[in-house]
C-alpha cells in the first residue's frame, strides 16, 4: 500500500512539472513590418539568455517555447525591443505594429497579455491626455496673450526703473553744482579762491550727468520699437486697462518732465565740456586764467537755469511713487492672469489624470497575483504608493515566491528601512511621557506631525529645537503637531531640556534607555536629530528636515 502511495505521489509530481514546462505556442502577425528575425530572451538579470529565434515571412512569425511563466523580451535587432509575458501551455495569437512596439495591435489566447493590452493602452492615454491638455494650454489665446502681456510689462517696468535711476542721479549731478556756485558766488560771480573747486565740480558732475542722460535719450529713441502695447484689449479687464493707461500717463508725464529739464540744458552741457576738453588736450587748462573763463561761462549760460531743478526733481519723484505701485498692480495682475488661466487647464488634467490614474491602480489590483504586473507596478513610485507596492508584491510572493525580482522586493519589504521608508505609514509609538502617562503616535492622526528623535545631551538637537518651537506656534492651529521621542537616560534631564527649550507640546515621550531606546529601533535611529514628517494619513512623507525646508514642507501639509 505505502509503495502505491509513494507510485502515485511521484506521477502527480511528474505531471505537475510537466504542466509547469507546458510549451507555448506564439503567433504573431506584424503591421507595417521591417523586421527580418525575432530572438525571445530574458527581460531582466545581469545576462541576456536567448530562449528561441525565428524567421519573420510574410509579415508573421511563428514560435514555440518551452519555459517558465515569466516575463520576456522580443529582440528584433538594432534596439527594437517589446516586453512580452509568457505562460505555460497558452497557444497565443497576437497582432504588433512594428512602429509601436509599446503597444499590442490585437491578442487572443493569453489573459496575460490581453491584461499587458489594457495597461499598455491605459498609460498611453494618461501621457497623451497630459500631452493633450498641454498643448490646448500652449494654443490658448488668453494664456499666449497675458503670458506675453506679463514678460513685456515686467521688462517695460525694469527699463522704466533704470531710466529713472539714472535721471534720478541727474537731478542729483544737477543739485551738487547748483549748490557748489550757489555757496561760492558773490554778487553774481565765483569768487576767485572758489575758481578751481568750481571748476573741478562743474567737470566731474558735468560729465556723470551726460552718462546719466544718454540712457534716457536712447530710451526715448527705441521705446516704442520695443515695448508696443497698442494691440488688441482683453474683454472684461477695464480697471487692469485704466490702471495701464495711468501709468503710462504718469511715466510720459515724468519724462516730460526730465526732457523740459535735464533735456534743455544738455546742449548747454556738451558745449561745455567740449570746451573744457579741448583746453584739456591743449593743455591749456591748467592755466587760471582759462578755468576763471571757463566757470564765468557756466554761470552765465547754465548756472541760472538750476534753480528751479530741485522742484521738477520734486515733482518727478512723487509721479515715481504712484507708478510704481501702478506697475507692481500690473505685472502681478498679469502673472496673476496667466495662472488662472493654467490652473483651468490644471484642474482638467488633475481629473483626468485622477480617472486614469483610478483604472490603473484598479487593473494592478485585480491582477495583483498576475507576473505581467511586475511591467506596470513600478509606474507608481513606492514613496507614494508603498500600500499599493505591499499589497501587490505580498500577492506575488504568495504565487512566485522565488522569482528573481518578487523575492528581492518582498525581501526588501521585510526590512526595517522599508517599515520606515518614505511612503510607508509610520509604526505605531507607545511611551510613557515625564508624567508617566501614556502617549500613543496613531492618537493624533488626522494631524500633520513631526515625530523628532532628540536628546538633552544632543547640542545639534538643541540648536533646532527653537525652529521647531516656530514651526509649532506658527502651523499648530491648522493641525500641526510634534512627537518628540527623547532618547535620554535621566528623566531629570529630561525634563529640564523641554522647560529651558520652552517645547510647549504634550507629546514628549521615552523609554529612559538612551541608546537601547524601543522607539530609535523601531525607527531605525542610530543618530540624532533625526525626524520624520507625517501627512494626516500617518504616511511617512519627508525625513531629517531642517530649518526653513521643514517650514515649507509643514506648510503645504497643513494646507492641503
Amino acid at each position: 500500500m505505502k509503495k502505491h502511495v509513494l507510485t502515485l505521489l511521484a506521477m502527480c509530481l511528474a505531471m505537475g512539472v510537466l504542466m509547469a514546462q507546458a510549451p507555448t505556442k506564439l503567433q504573431v502577425k506584424l503591421l507595417n513590418n521591417h523586421f527580418q528575425q525575432v530572438e525571445l530572451t530574458s527581460a531582466y538579470g545581469n545576462s541576456i539568455t536567448r530562449y528561441a529565434s525565428a524567421d519573420i515571412k510574410n509579415d508573421q512569425f511563428t514560435m514555440t517555447v518551452t519555459v517558465p511563466n515569466d516575463i520576456y523580451r522580443f529582440d528584433f535587432g538594432n534596439g527594437s525591443t517589446m516586453l512580452v509575458v509568457i505562460t505555460p501551455g497558452e497557444t497565443v495569437n497576437m497582432t504588433l505594429d512594428a512602429e509601436n512596439l509599446q503597444q499590442i495591435v490585437s491578442v487572443t489566447g493569453s489573459e496575460s497579455l490581453s491584461y499587458v493590452k489594457e495597461m499598455a493602452y491605459l498609460a498611453m492615454h494618461r501621457k497623451e491626455a497630459v500631452d493633450s491638455i498641454n498643448e490646448e494650454l500652449q494654443k490658448d489665446k488668453d494664456k499666449i496673450y497675458w503670458s506675453e502681456f506679463a514678460q513685456k510689462i515686467n521688462l517695460y517696468r525694469q527699463t522704466n526703473d533704470d531710466v529713472d535711476n539714472y535721471l534720478l542721479d541727474g537731478f542729483g549731478d544737477i543739485d551738487t553744482i547748483y549748490n557748489v556756485f550757489t555757496q561760492s558766488m558773490v554778487n553774481g560771480k565765483v569768487k576767485g579762491a572758489a575758481i578751481e573747486e568750481c571748476a573741478d565740480v562743474a567737470n566731474r558732475k558735468l560729465k556723470k550727468l551726460e552718462i546719466n542722460y544718454n540712457p534716457y535719450a536712447n530710451y526715448q529713441e527705441n521705446v516704442d520699437r520695443y515695448y508696443d502695447f497698442s494691440g488688441q484689449r482683453m474683454n472684461g479687464f477695464a480697471d487692469f486697462y485704466r490702471i495701464f493707461d495711468q501709468y503710462q500717463s504718469d511715466l510720459q508725464a515724468r519724462h516730460q518732465i526730465a526732457a523740459q529739464t535735464i533735456g534743455t540744458l544738455m546742449p548747454t552741457v556738451k558745449s561745455l565740456l567740449a570746451e573744457r576738453d579741448s583746453l584739456a588736450y591743449n593743455n591749456l587748462w591748467e592755466k587760471k586764467g582759462n578755468q576763471t573763463k571757463w566757470v564765468n561761462r557756466v554761470v552765465a549760460e547754465l548756472y541760472p537755469s538750476l534753480s528751479g531743478v530741485k522742484d521738477q526733481e520734486t515733482a518727478y519723484r512723487n509721479l515715481m511713487v504712484n507708478d510704481k505701485q501702478n506697475a507692481d498692480y500690473l505685472v502681478a495682475q498679469s502673472q496673476a492672469n496667466v495662472s488662472k488661466v493654467v490652473a483651468k487647464y490644471q484642474q482638467a488634467y488633475n481629473e483626468q489624470d485622477a480617472y486614469l490614474t483610478a483604472r490603473l491602480k484598479d487593473a494592478i489590483k485585480q491582477h495583483k497575483d498576475d507576473i505581467a504586473v511586475l511591467m506596470f507596478l513600478d509606474i507608481f513610485p513606492r514613496e507614494q504608493n508603498a500600500a499599493l507596492h505591499n499589497e501587490v508584491i505580498t500577492a506575488l510572493h504568495n504565487k512566485y515566491p522565488d522569482h528573481l525580482i518578487v523575492k528581492d522586493r518582498w525581501n526588501y519589504m521585510q526590512s526595517p528601512a522599508a517599515k520606515v521608508a518614505v511612503g510607508a505609514i509610520a509604526p505605531d509609538l507607545e511611551f510613557p511621557d515625564p508624567d508617566g502617562k501614556m502617549r500613543k503616535l496613531s492618537d493624533l492622526r488626522g494631524k500633520v506631525v513631526l515625530l523628532d528623535f532628540w536628546a538633552s545631551w544632543c547640542g545639534p538637537c538643541r540648536r533646532e529645537n527653537p525652529n521647531v518651537t516656530n514651526i509649532y506656534s506658527k502651523y499648530h492651529d491648522k493641525g500641526f503637531e510634534v512627537f518628540s521621542v527623547s532618547l535620554d537616560s535621566d528623566a531629570a534631564s529630561w525634563k529640564r531640556a523641554i522647560e529651558a527649550d520652552k517645547l510647549v507640546w504634550p507629546n514628549h515621550v521615552s523609554d529612559l534607555k538612551k541608546w537601547q531606546s524601543q522607539a530609535a529601533a523601531i525607527y531605525g535611529v542610530r543618530s540624532i536629530p533625526s525626524t520624520f514628517l507625517l501627512d494626516k494619513e500617518g504616511r511617512i512623507v519627508q525625513r531629517d528636515l531642517r530649518g526653513a525646508d521643514l517650514e515649507k514642507a509643514v506648510k503645504q501639509l497643513v494646507e492641503q
